[in-house]
């Protein structure tokens, strides 16, 4: 669970398209950590389930850390992965949130013993995401009482340059986020990657009541008289500006706030 290092903000400014400027940002960062795990006699996902509900959600309470999500990937590749988001304030704040991270004896003390008899995972993966203008903040959806928790689909949109990723959030921006909401496909988070693999590439996480729910709200969106209008618009087409789609379907863990 330790994280890397992160580069310098003058990166940031060059992912995204602009540069960086003195003002406070609105736009959160949004943290995508993918642990894969090995199916063995150890039960290591299991372990590594109760480590993340008895030490790191604990963890991000004592250091107020906001939105966190806990996530098994229920169809997509590399199974069995869990998958942790946690939201950022701003730039400083990703920085801010690891110096607390490594400063909590309590976590310390659990990170080095977990996994010190047998491996807690195989591998770890983390992206950095910072929010689209278009929905600066993450949404947690509510949960009603007794209801089961949601279907999750996270997807990724690799493009074969960052001038092309830059106009489909353009395109996400101006029109494509509202249409989803009117069809059902409600949106927790849209981010642009600043880090992680599959570059360049913007990632999105929608939710649904489940998989039927799915179904219904894509065949709405494909016929929705707007996305029709707009899916053909020179510069915004897939051919123009997205190049591989991925996606994988994500239950919450019972102990993920976002759910």
């Amino acid at each position: 669970m330790q994280r890397r290092a992160f580069l310098g903000a003058s990166a940031v400014g060059l992912a995204t398209g602009s540069a960086a400027d003195a003002r406070p940002e609105a736009n959160q960062y949004f943290d995508l950590t993918f642990h894969h795990l090995r199916v063995n006699k150890s039960a290591q996902g299991k372990r590594f389930q109760e480590f993340l509900e008895a030490h790191h959600l604990p963890m991000t309470r004592r250091n107020e850390f906001g939105a966190v999500g806990y996530f098994q990937v229920h169809l997509g590749p590399d199974m069995p992965t869990l998958v942790t988001v946690v939201a950022h304030r701003s730039w400083a704040d990703v920085a801010e949130k690891r110096a607390k991270q490594q400063a909590d004896k309590q976590w310390t003390r659990a990170l080095g013993a977990f996994g010190a008899d047998e491996p807690g995972y195989v591998r770890e993966e983390t992206w950095l995401l910072r929010a689209f203008d278009g929905m600066p903040r993450l949404e947690t959806p509510a949960l009603e009482p007794g209801k089961k928790a949601r279907l999750f689909d996270l997807r990724t949109y690799e493009a074969e340059t960052w001038q092309d990723v830059v106009a489909k959030v353009e395109m996400f921006n101006q029109e494509e986020i509202q249409i989803f909401r009117r069809c059902g496909i409600y949106p927790v988070f849209f981010g642009q990657s600043l880090y992680g693999s599959k570059q360049p590439n913007l990632t999105y996480m929608v939710w649904y009541d489940d998989m039927r729910a799915r179904e219904a709200a894509w065949t709405t969106f494909l016929k929705d008289p707007d996305w029709v209008r707009i899916r053909g618009r020179p510069g915004w087409t897939n051919e123009e500006v997205v190049s591989n789609i991925s996606n994988t379907f994500l239950q919450p863990l019972s102990f993920s706030p976002i759910r």
